[in-house]
């Protein structure tokens, strides 16, 4: 079965609306009757199944939007207040999720060609090694950019192709499909997307994707719950993502100051989310914006500062941004309910994250992510299961890198020597740890300044040329600072204890060079790091 049956699915979306779910021992009442259910921490024994629902482009305040996904993962268990993505990038981050890798070591640099999904090495990730544990491995929505569109390394088509490890594969075609073919659907299109269902096109046009992935993660849930194998569900949206059709409501292209245009790009979203934090987001999460720029790399003090009118459309932006979270929250709700009713929630890892942070105008950036600055590094990730306790914050770093690692320690698996990332099982469960490790940070050729289909704004700042394979600008976030070394022979130092906005370059100064040469020490390290080196 690889959906189920609409005339199912209606009746789930006027049920669940009249469900009041209570964490912990819960009490479920619908229009007519009361149960009362034993508390979610009654965990059966064996190996737990793992639940990752990844967002894209969500930043880590976002959270504020999704309140059934705090209630029902964070306030039954883990967040996680320091998680980073070291390539702010969707496919870099994506590789680094399956690998368990640095960039510099997976070698996913961009999402262009000639990089994006062909570039990954696919034979050795995590549903691999998940597989030969004994799980079955699921996949649904999307996956590295390209997928479909580009070529296998063989020149031949990926647009029924299934990446190895996969037990059950849904994933979305980024095109590859002829226009006006039935079959020509897209990720970016959150009305017509196409899934590749185990090697067979299914088309889902008109149905909203967030809600029709939240209705095939209950389908897989509910075909692979109480099978003697435990299961990897990989549940990965498109929200807050930006992407079509373009609605009435959208920003038009206005003027900078400069006299360039920005086109401030949004995700869109169902009639039923239009208007609905109108009232409550009166200005984009990022604002105030920095109004001295003149201590940044060039390819921030050439920026000019943001007008009204490009503030106007950055608001219209972000309330779209949070209608669409707020359709995910209700889908991270359906997942829970799913897993609770199969009597699969008790053996449940449960996280939800995203690829990367996103900009809403700090330090003078419209939008977009992969530059080394907080709001870009930034994710959100919350987690709950058995053993971690309800409602606790952990302060320990958390990278793309550590997510491979931490499930396969869930699965009693054996961790790869490819694997830079460290296990945070453990910290999830029992606290401690502190930061611990510095956290390397990369950008790669182009990616740092070609950012015009990431931010809108059709930035052209020259950038000096960056040998492939090798990042455009690296650096080092510890607990108390963040050093970063641009290809072009600028350096930012920011001083995170009294500079949490990154408003302050202190690099050059004399009182903080010991500092900067001990991080830049550090960095030299790191940068060419490979397996426990990087740990």
């Amino acid at each position: 079965m690889t959906q189920l049956p609409r005339r199912m699915l209606l009746a789930r979306r006027l049920v669940l609306p009249l469900v009041l779910v209570v964490a912990g021992g819960l009490l479920t009442t619908t229009a007519t009757q009361s149960v009362v259910r034993s508390p979610d921490s009654t965990a059966p024994a064996g190996r737990p199944n793992v639940v990752v629902i990844m967002a894209d482009d969500m930043r880590k305040d976002d959270l504020r939007w999704m309140p059934q996904t705090r209630r029902l993962i964070a306030g039954q268990g883990a967040r996680f207040s320091n998680s980073f993505a070291p390539y702010p990038l969707c496919c870099p981050a994506r590789a680094s999720f399956l690998t368990g890798q640095y960039t510099h070591n997976h070698h996913v640099w961009s999402h262009r060609e000639p990089y994006g999904f062909p570039s990954l090495d696919d034979s050795s990730t995590l549903p691999v090694w998940l597989q030969s544990a004994g799980y079955n491995t699921l996949f649904l929505g999307k996956y590295l950019n390209g997928y479909g569109k580009q070529p296998l390394r063989d020149g031949t088509s990926s647009v029924t192709y299934v990446p190895p490890g996969w037990t059950d594969w849904r994933g979305s075609i980024d095109g590859g499909v002829p226009v006006g073919d039935p079959m020509d659907g897209g990720t970016y299109r959150y009305f017509d997307m196409t899934l590749n269902v185990n090697g067979t096109l299914e088309p889902h046009q008109g149905e909203y994707s967030t809600r029709m992935l939240g209705d095939q993660s209950v389908d897989l849930i509910q075909s692979y719950a109480g099978s003697s194998d435990p299961f990897f569900l990989w549940a990965s949206y498109l929200a807050p993502h930006h992407g079509g059709p373009r609605e009435a409501d959208d920003p038009r292209e206005v003027l900078r100051n400069d006299g360039k245009t920005t086109q401030i790009v949004t995700p869109a979203v169902p009639d039923s989310a239009r208007g609905r934090f109108d009232a409550e987001l009166a200005r984009p999460l990022g604002f105030p914006t920095e109004r001295d720029v003149s201590d940044k790399p060039t390819f921030i003090r050439t920026l000019p500062q943001i007008n009204k009118a490009e503030r106007q459309a950055m608001l219209e932006a972000a309330r779209q941004r949070a209608e669409s979270l707020s359709v995910l929250d209700a889908e991270v709700a359906s997942t829970i309910a799913a897993l609770r009713d199969t009597g699969e929630l008790g053996n449940t890892i449960v996280m939800l994250t995203s690829d990367n942070g996103y900009f809403q105008g700090e330090h003078r950036m419209r939008q977009g992510k992969t530059l080394p600055y907080e709001a870009s590094l930034r994710t959100p990730l919350v987690m709950r299961g058995p053993g971690i306790p309800a409602g606790v914050t952990r302060p320990a770093p958390f990278l793309s890198i550590d997510f491979a690692p931490t499930i396969l320690q869930a699965a009693g698996a054996s961790l790869p020597g490819s694997i830079d990332g460290q296990g945070r099982l453990g910290v999830a469960r029992n606290g401690g740890g502190g930061w611990g490790r510095p956290v390397l940070t990369e950008s790669g050729p182009r990616e740092t300044v070609a950012m015009a289909s990431e931010t809108g704004t059709k930035l052209r700042v020259p950038a000096p040329k960056a040998a492939a394979g090798r990042a455009y600008s690296t650096g080092v976030r510890t607990e108390n600072f963040l050093y970063v070394e641009h290809q072009s022979g600028e350096v930012e130092l920011y001083d995170m204890r009294v500079d949490p906005g990154q408003l302050s370059n202190v690099a050059g100064t004399g009182s903080y060079a010991g500092e900067q040469r001990r991080l830049a020490r550090t960095l030299r390290d790191l940068r060419h790091c490979a397996g426990a080196e990087c740990r």
